[in-house]
């Protein structure tokens, strides 16, 4: 007679040791996604180099070379602790997204729209000789509303390098992702197949603040698969329709991802704050209707660099235990005449 032996396992039924490696590769790609992509993307390329002069790995070095291209894109669906928002995605759609940015990759569009983000990046540390922008430094004098009316979600974007919408590239790095959530808390009704189930779809984008108007765009489609995972793989624009303005000298705010044939201003206008340019779509590289907002020293996406927002007249709403996480957010409390954002926060404009 034999004894039975039973392998201990976790809360969620899987066998403990299976449950210990998943938790620590979770807590690696955490760590990494936190990282700049281009810095993850050049440490792999390099060791495919270095792999290269070694004689009997040598026929291996094309697996580095492909998870530097690949695990950017991957460490782009993975929240990390500081995020402030949990868009946790399942793996299907996590997949989706891979596939979706390879196919695009892939295209001239895509690869001419990676080099124009890298020659950007680059070009913009030599500006400012790698003092790029930030909270103390380069600091705008524009005061901004939100682009909007009513309660709008912040799902992505924040000042420090934990919760930046996309660090590593410097334009966008202080760049902000607004949706509209019922509540439930959900961004659509019923399956969210169709456009018009979102309910940031179709609402009127306001101008932050006084300006000129210096450059639109408003005849790209707007993405017929909204939430689905897929992206709009033959876009040749990544901001899909959007307008530029501009407020001060070297202070442009552009609102981006507009509904098609939406924009209802030109270049050479001038706006006035709450004044409404567009309305809410989903074109461009977009997974769902919402908005996409930054503040940058160029009229041009891909050459400017980023500058911190800094929002007035806005009520904003945070759970009380994130104040503390990051020092900047905690001192901002005590001084509510200017406002800097963070994924989570829940925002509208003061006056409604």
């Amino acid at each position: 007679m034999t004894e039975k032996t039973t392998a201990s396992t976790g809360q969620s039924g899987r066998p403990a040791p299976v449950e210990a490696l998943q938790s620590t590769a979770r807590r690696v790609l955490q760590w990494l996604a936190g990282r700049n992509m281009f810095v993850v993307m050049g440490g792999f390329f390099l060791l495919g180099f270095v792999v290269q002069r070694i004689g009997p790995l040598a026929p291996h070095d094309w697996v580095f070379f492909l998870i530097g291209g690949i695990l950017p894109i991957l460490l782009a669906t993975v929240s990390t602790e500081a995020d402030g928002y949990d868009h946790e995605i399942s793996n299907a759609d996590r997949l989706k997204f891979l596939v979706s940015q390879l196919r695009w990759g892939f295209t001239p569009w895509g690869i001419l729209t990676q080099i124009l983000q890298i020659g950007g990046t680059a070009l913009a540390y030599v500006r400012y000789l790698g003092r790029l922008p930030s909270r103390t430094r380069h600091v705008p004098s524009t005061r901004l509303t939100v682009p909007f009316s009513g309660e709008w979600t912040t799902v992505n974007g924040g000042i420090t390098k934990p919760t930046s919408h996309s660090w590593g590239i410097v334009s966008q790095r202080y760049a902000y992702d607004f949706v509209v959530t019922d509540e439930d808390g959900d961004t659509h009704d019923g399956e969210g197949d169709e456009l018009t189930d979102y309910h940031a779809f179709g609402e009127p984008i306001r101008a932050p603040a006084d300006g000129t108007v210096v450059k639109t765009k408003a005849s790209l489609r707007d993405y017929p698969k909204p939430g689905s995972g897929w992206l709009e793989w033959r876009t040749w624009d990544i901001a899909g329709n959007h307008v530029v303005i501009e407020h001060q000298s070297g202070e442009y705010s552009l609102v981006a991802h507009l509904k098609q044939d939406s924009v209802r201003v030109d270049p050479g206008d001038e706006v006035t704050r709450g004044q409404v340019v567009g309305e809410c779509g989903n074109s461009g590289f977009s997974s769902e209707p919402h908005l996409h907002f930054q503040l940058q020293d160029s009229a041009n996406f891909w050459f400017a660099a980023g500058l911190v927002p800094r929002f007035v007249g806005t009520a904003v709403s945070r759970d009380d235990d994130r104040r503390g996480e990051h020092a900047v957010y905690e001192q901002l409390e005590e001084d509510r005449d200017e406002l800097y954002l963070w994924a989570g926060d829940t925002v509208a404009p003061a006056d409604g």
